[in-house]
């Protein structure tokens, strides 16, 4: 008998790719979304609704939903999408699970490594302290984690996984540096010397289901290469596939600051996230290391 998910945000970037890779001889995928259509489940997380005809249960229940914190500037009325839309899917999932409209054994919920803010070259882990936490970002990711952690009070075994970049050709950041017409330049942002934390997709859905499958796996763990490189780094990389080769060239910090207000801080932040904490659980990364990472990216291109 087939196993039953529930996706939360299973039409995004990582919700596809997650889809995509289920093998559909153990799973029966249901998504929680806005849209209906076969195989979904209409929801309005800010009414904290779920459009459910009876009880159900689900083997497991992943929830990757949250608006893009890089579509577009962060005006106050973008502040407050990003803000709503990854807590407030939280708490919807929480108040079903806690009425017993929905039950699972297993939860799993995503939230980012922009929780530690920029930490320059420090290595950080699970365990190191969280630091301004005024800062709108890192309450935003507070929150956010905050909400998953309700649905483990309810005695749900719970999995948060602090996401690193995720590259991918589909979407997120790689697609972004391939895409923008540069006139054969690659950019790094400004000396380039920030720490890059980043996951393969294809490790980061590796993680999903390693953490379902494992049982003694519970609690809070980044999900980020064991070999965060520098963004200039990255983007020299990424040059080697590419035929023919780009001129590589950083773009000042004021540059994308006018660009794309105060969100250009992504761009600059550094945080050397390690995943110790997974490895010790036994999983082991296909691809530890960029080139080998983006290479297997680049060839399917």
């Amino acid at each position: 008998m087939k196993k039953r998910l529930l996706i939360a945000g299973g039409s995004g970037l990582i919700g596809t790719a997650l889809i995509k890779e289920a093998n559909p001889d153990q799973w029966d995928i249901t998504i929680l979304s806005r849209q209906p259509g076969p195989g979904r489940v209409i929801w309005d997380p800010v009414a904290n609704t779920i459009n459910l005809q009876k009880n159900e249960t689900f083997d497991a229940i992943i929830n990757l939903a949250g608006a893009s914190v890089t579509d577009g500037r962060w005006t106050a009325k973008r502040k407050k999408e990003i803000y709503e839309s990854r807590v407030n899917a939280g708490r919807a999932l929480e108040n079903y699970l806690k009425d017993g409209r929905l039950s699972t054994p297993f939860y799993l919920g995503v939230s980012g490594i922009g929780i530690y803010g920029d930490r320059g070259n420090e290595v950080v882990n699970e365990q190191t302290p969280i630091l301004h936490q005024d800062d709108w970002l890192i309450k935003t990711t507070i929150d956010w984690e905050e909400a998953h952690q309700r649905i483990a009070d309810l005695g749900i075994r719970t999995v948060i996984f602090r996401t690193a970049i995720v590259l991918s050709i589909e979407g997120g950041a790689l697609k972004e540096i391939l895409g923008k017409p540069g006139f054969g330049v690659l950019s790094y942002f400004g000396n380039g010397r920030q720490i890059w934390s980043w996951i393969q997709m294809e490790d980061l859905i590796r993680l999903f289901f390693f953490s379902l499958e494992h049982q003694q796996i519970n609690g809070t763990f980044i999900a980020a290469s064991p070999h965060p490189v520098p963004n200039k780094r990255l983007t020299q990389t990424l040059n080697k596939f590419l035929s023919p080769k780009r001129l590589v060239m950083g773009v000042p910090k004021i540059v994308m600051s006018l660009i794309l207000g105060e969100t250009h801080r992504i761009l600059f932040e550094s945080c050397n996230a390690s995943p110790a904490k997974i490895e010790s659980e036994g999983f082991q990364f296909k691809y530890p290391e960029i080139e080998k990472a983006l290479a297997d990216l680049m060839i399917r291109k």
